[in-house]
């Protein structure tokens, strides 16, 4: 596939299949993004509710704002981008779900790849290593989207539970907004930046007290 000007080549895809797979070494298994406390309020029951949700949660929260800093990244000023998430970061345990993986990320890369293990928020650090490393911007996006929709899909499988089956069809679902998504954040500014995931957030805000909970968020 050409974007960004060249053609994504086999160890392109390779690397960031390596980087954005569940088995590197983020934690992301840990963090379900307010999911847990969605099942506990009854506002997700099953896979229908799930889908609105995760929909909910890449257009207009966390999924479509994180591709666009990663993309700032990629094409900018990394440090001042990090400084940004880290402002945007709604509550604290959006905060420690961005700052921690994006320190587990940087570390993995610096330690397998080179460079500064720099401690930056995941989208910035992911953006900035994938810039280093010469891979396409487009393919970056929607490998971090695919990513971090595909992490949700799996926590929901066993949280709601909605079954493994019914998960990996909320995924495929998803694919064409993955794709929108990435694409509209290639060009995207800092002017674009915002969430309107308002359910979202207050879920991250409830489970940071939610007495019995498994996950980090």
């Amino acid at each position: 596939m050409v974007t960004g000007g060249r053609m994504a080549t086999p160890t392109d895809l390779l690397t960031l299949s390596q980087w954005f797979g569940a088995n590197f070494p983020t934690g992301a298994f840990a963090y379900s993004h307010g999911l847990e406390a969605m099942v506990e309020s009854g506002v997700v029951t099953d896979a229908t509710t799930f889908a609105a949700w995760l929909r909910d949660v890449l257009e207009r929260g966390a999924g479509r704002q994180d591709a666009i800093l990663l993309s700032l990244a990629y094409r900018g000023n990394a440090e001042q981008v990090a400084e940004l998430a880290l402002a945007l970061s709604a509550t604290a345990e959006r905060h420690l779900e961005t700052t921690a993986q994006g320190r587990a990320f940087g570390s993995v890369v610096a330690d397998v790849w080179g460079g500064a293990a720099t401690a930056w928020p995941l989208p910035v650090i992911a953006g900035s290593a994938a810039h280093r490393e010469g891979l396409p911007l487009f393919e970056t996006l929607t490998f971090a989207l695919q990513s971090f929709a595909g992490n949700l899909c799996t926590i929901a499988a066993r949280c709601v539970p909605i079954g493994q089956t019914e998960a990996q069809s909320v995924l495929r679902s998803v694919v064409p907004i993955i794709e929108a998504i990435a694409r509209d954040a290639l060009t995207a500014t800092e002017d674009d930046l915002g969430s309107a995931a308002m359910a979202s957030d207050l879920a991250a805000i409830a489970h940071e007290t939610q007495r019995t909970r498994i996950y980090r968020t």
